[in-house]
């Protein structure tokens, strides 16, 4: 059968430019503190704040990516082939930890019993699909695809999250 290839992370590339933008003007800023402002006795705290803000803005966000490439390019990537069913949506509005309202949205749906759901806002890795570009891919029960995907334990309760490495759909 033939494929249309929708989302393929190896093509899609790094995405989390911004923050590593971020963590290098902090880094900067961290080099002009020690050159100029030797005597100023915070110095060490903005070294490790700076250290622990790159680990967790470019860091952990790069390994995740990388992580999840290398399974695709994995010769036992585990893949899914064909009808969508169990569709399903959720759009809804609640505080975060912060208290903050914060808008959330999430799309779940299988493909030949294997389950698969993410967070399009509100939520989650920005590494794998998401299904947040400009041009939302309309995904509905009936349609054959492929999905290539990696099976994440989750740490917390012990399920498995399918992330999705690459997705392809029957014209």
């Amino acid at each position: 059968m033939q494929y249309r290839t929708i989302y393929d992370i190896a093509a899609q590339g790094y995405e989390e430019w911004f923050f590593a933008y971020i963590s290098a003007g902090f880094a900067i800023a961290t080099l002009i503190v020690f050159l100029f402002f030797r005597t100023w006795k915070h110095r060490k705290v903005l070294l490790i704040v700076t250290c622990v803000l790159a680990a967790v803005t470019v860091g952990i966000p790069y390994w995740d990516y990388t992580h999840l490439k290398s399974k695709l390019e994995d010769p036992n990537c585990l893949k899914a082939e064909g009808i969508v069913t169990g569709y399903w949506e959720k759009i809804w509005r609640d505080k975060d930890a912060s208290n903050k309202w914060q808008n959330y949205h999430y799309e779940s749906f299988m493909v030949n019993n294997v389950k698969f759901g993410y967070y399009i806002r509100g939520g989650g890795s920005a590494a794998g699909f998401q299904n947040n570009n400009a041009v939302r891919i309309p995904i509905r029960d009936g349609m054959y695809m492929r999905v290539h995907y990696y099976d994440e334990p989750v740490i917390t309760d012990g399920t498995v999250n399918n992330r999705i490495l690459k997705l392809e759909v029957a014209p």
